[in-house]
């Protein structure tokens, strides 16, 4: 009897939550996805359908009011129909893309990233195969065409630079950005100059870069920026162009405010990614590339951005909202 006794007590006791349970616990819940280690994003993460349309949307008023102000001061309708013609190409191709292209894990950006920013130096390249206009080198010209290459290249060589440094090709991102600002300096183009400088700083600063790195490239660029400004060249002022804000002064200060306030509003795609990673680089910098050249064209020497007479900055501006979008779109941060 005492054996028998021993030989139960040495049996284990039953809990309250049996193995078995737990297994068909397990098996009955949802699996828990990891997020991917670079993207910081599940693979089945939903779109936001109501971003699609957030790069056409931003330059819409611009565009509209820019093209409103030329018709009150009789500038010819080809000016206000490029800027129309070129919203709604790129607007439409924008939303496209945004709305047929499924969110997927970002694959290594290292040959889109070259490819970038080359085109971008091939772009601004082009422009000194002519004599330009008085020594400075700006457009490409196509027939009767004259595209404005850094404002339509600039803000790609910008993409390709982030595809770069999310890829950890950060030296030769950093080699490109140096070949794409002595360009700038060359043509010379002092809103640009300034303009680039303040984009790659986020991205050098706050991406994992040696030190000395960061501060030679910046450096380098913002010397080229300031030497631009002092030995400034500037063909004439167009009055579509450079003085679309004094254009709408002139036609009332309701008509002034409405174009600051469309201005404003290019910057609402860049904003709403500043919080978001790994979105909050690209944004920041393009956040302060648009920032520098609207100040530029404060002193009247400069475009004003999709307001002014101009298909280039329209269609370059929704190329680098088109792409701030796409990675808020896949769910990034």
């Amino acid at each position: 009897m005492r054996k028998g006794l021993r030989s139960r007590a040495a049996l284990p006791v039953a809990t309250p939550f049996p193995l078995s349970q737990g297994l068909l616990r397990l098996r009955h819940e949802p699996a828990r996805q990891r997020p991917d280690p670079e993207e910081g994003t599940c693979p089945n993460m939903k779109k936001h359908p109501a971003l699609n349309a957030l790069p056409f949307l931003s330059a819409l008023p611009g565009v509209v009011i820019g093209s409103h102000v030329m018709r009150l001061h009789q500038i010819p309708l080809s000016a206000s129909l490029q800027n129309i013609g070129a919203l709604l190409a790129g607007g439409l191709v924008s939303f496209l893309f945004l709305t047929l292209s499924a969110p997927r894990r970002a694959r290594s950006g290292a040959a889109p990233g070259y490819a970038a920013m080359l085109l971008c130096a091939g772009a601004l390249g082009c422009t000194f195969l002519d004599s330009g206009i008085g020594a400075i080198h700006r457009w490409i010209r196509l027939g009767p065409l004259a595209l404005n290459a850094a404002f339509g290249f600039v803000p790609v060589a910008l993409i390709g630079m982030d595809l770069l440094f999310r890829s950890g090709n950060r030296r030769g991102a950093c080699a490109l950005s140096l070949l794409t600002g002595v360009l700038l300096f060359l043509q010379p183009d002092a809103s640009m100059s300034g303009a680039f400088a303040m984009a790659v700083l986020p991205a050098l600063w706050h991406g994992d870069i040696d030190r000395a790195l960061r501060r030679t490239v910046w450096g380098i660029l913002t010397v080229l920026a300031v030497l631009s400004w002092a030995w400034l060249k500037s063909p004439e002022p167009v009055a579509q162009a450079e003085g679309i804000l004094t254009l709408a002064s002139a036609s009332g200060t309701g008509w002034w405010l409405m174009g600051l306030l469309s201005l404003a509003a290019l910057f609402f795609p860049f904003a709403a990614g500043i919080r978001r990673q790994p979105a909050r680089l690209f944004c920041e910098g393009s956040l302060l590339f648009y920032a520098g050249l609207t100040a530029a064209s404060c002193t009247g020497l400069f475009p004003v951005p999709v307001l002014g007479s101009g298909a280039s900055p329209i269609l370059g501006y929704l190329i680098s909202a088109t792409y701030a979008v796409k990675r808020l779109n896949a769910g990034e941060g």
